[in-house]
């Protein structure tokens, strides 16, 4: 009855040259050419900025970004010039749609429920908020239950530089769904944010793949239009090691100072060492993905850069993926997807909740809220496959509106306090070294701590000024200025003198 899919990554970063660690703004030959559009170059400008000799091809005005057309396989060279004349310029790289293709069957959205959906609709369904959600597009025609608010704004489409940012994929339709489907009217799925808004923003082709210069324009496109939140299913493949891009950085730090949220999917390369860009960004919210059972999966990126994770489905039995309404070649269905581009959108409709509640909250307070109040997974406090644990909208909800302190420490969650339940553990605490504790909130555990040991057992460790841990007739009370211990030619009472 129901087909399954599944997202996964496959590439992906912006503009600019890139090497191994890296975006650079000048030519580097390490780049390979099936990585960016041949034939474009793209400058930070207008239109009226650009040099005589070059062809405009395209002008991004709400980013200000200008692609101009070149000859094939003189990009590089392009880019090189224009930084002798003073001006900022990249490739044009190329980014794809996270994608794991998956054919089990799945039964119900026991995503949402994970995630304390039902608790959190008590509150707030996210009416009065707008997600922009960057991707392949929506598609709206012949959906029988679809989406209940919809913000289509003029020039949506950047890809094609129209008004009609229609999904001919399905992949940005199924995230919207997860985020804002038509709920509690007797049809179909639900949405984890079903009272707010969707802006479909066009930045991806049918195909599922996208350029800097689209993204870069659909961020600052969605800040200009109002979105209050913006997801981005999208990125590089993690082992590539991109952590920053010339032309789309920019604009992600632009929406975050304007108050407005990313969140991106950490990637589905199955790389622990970080997560892929843009999810890498100090600006934007990682998330990567568990399965049904609330476990990491096999897939899901981490280490590096991850916030952290929701629910994105491990297909190890039918029912393991998400549920929403999206189409294929067949048709309209009820689909299952699994992978982080389906967990994103869970942690974007959190943040419209949030944003419904408090709507001057900032970035840093949704990334504070939501990060405080994980569910503890994995390794005790921060770790690099769940990072601060696993998304509980409600409990967010309620840390924000009635900004906790159980533990009597003087520091709410709403302040940052990573652990509510024990006074030892606020931002700025000492850490307690063996405890195996983040103390302080920063992410760290037991940093700056020394082993202390006593190995010899003579009462002594090396933190009390023991200098032979191995000899228990060597520590700081035994004597060394007479008999056998005078004169064995060993600093017996560790003062830096050999028999006194």
């Amino acid at each position: 009855m129901k087909k399954i899919l599944s997202t996964c990554l496959v590439a992906a970063t912006a503009l600019g040259i890139t090497s191994a660690h890296g975006v650079h703004g000048a030519a580097d030959s390490s780049i390979s050419r099936e990585m960016y559009r041949q034939g474009e170059v793209v400058l930070a400008g207008t239109a009226d900025q650009v040099p005589a000799g070059y062809r405009v091809k395209k002008v991004l005005p709400h980013a200000g970004l200008v692609v101009l057309q070149v000859a094939r396989g003189s990009e590089q060279e392009h880019v090189a010039s224009l930084a002798g004349m003073g001006m900022r310029s990249g490739l044009n790289l190329k980014y794809q749609a996270f994608f794991v293709p998956d054919d089990t069957l799945y039964g119900a959205q026991w995503n949402l429920l994970m995630v304390q959906s039902e608790a959190a609709w008590d509150i707030t369904s996210g009416s009065g908020v707008t997600v922009a959600v960057l991707d392949t597009g929506l598609k709206t025609a012949g959906a029988a239950d679809g989406i209940a608010c919809i913000d289509i704004e003029p020039g949506s489409d950047i890809v094609g530089g129209d008004s009609d940012p229609e999904d001919g994929e399905g992949h940005g339709t199924h995230i919207a769904g997860t985020v804002a489907q038509a709920t509690d009217n007797g049809a179909g799925a639900a949405g984890l944010a079903h009272g707010a808004c969707i802006m479909p923003v066009k930045v991806l082709t049918d195909l599922g793949a996208g350029v800097s210069a689209d993204i870069a324009e659909g961020v600052a496109f969605a800040v200009a239009r109002g979105a209050s939140v913006i997801n981005m299913s999208i990125g590089w493949k993690a082992q590539l090691l991109i952590t920053a891009d010339p032309i789309l950085d920019p604009q992600l730090a632009a929406a975050h100072a304007a108050g407005v949220t990313l969140v991106c999917a950490a990637g589905n390369d199955a790389w622990r060492k970080q997560v892929s860009y843009p999810a890498i960004s100090p600006y934007t919210i990682a998330v990567g993905a568990v399965d049904m059972n609330g476990v990491i999966t096999s897939y899901s990126n981490g280490g590096a850069g991850l916030d952290l994770v929701a629910p994105g489905g491990g297909g190890a039995t039918p029912a393991d993926a998400i549920l929403q309404e999206t189409f294929d070649d067949s048709g309209w269905d009820y689909l299952y997807y699994s992978g982080t581009s389906m967990a994103a959108p869970h942690v974007a409709a959190a943040a419209a909740l949030l944003y419904a509640t408090k709507p001057d909250i900032t970035p840093e307070e949704v990334r504070t809220a939501l990060t405080a109040t994980a569910m503890d997974l994995g390794q005790s406090g921060y770790d690099s496959d769940y990072g601060h644990g696993l998304l509980q909208t409600h409990a967010a909800l309620v840390s924000f509106t009635h900004c906790l302190d159980e533990d009597g420490d003087s520091w709410t969650t709403c302040a940052g306090d990573c652990e509510d339940a024990d006074s030892a553990v606020y931002p700025g605490a000492e850490e307690t070294c063996a405890d195996l504790l983040d103390n302080d909130c920063d992410n760290g555990i037991d940093e700056g701590c020394v082993d202390c040991t006593d190995n010899d057992g003579d009462g002594w460790t090396t933190c009390d000024g023991d200098c032979d841990d191995t000899d228990r007739h060597v520590n700081p009370d035994n004597p060394d200025s007479s008999g056998h211990w005078g004169s064995n030619g060993v600093d017996n009472d560790c003062d830096g003198v050999v028999d006194r």
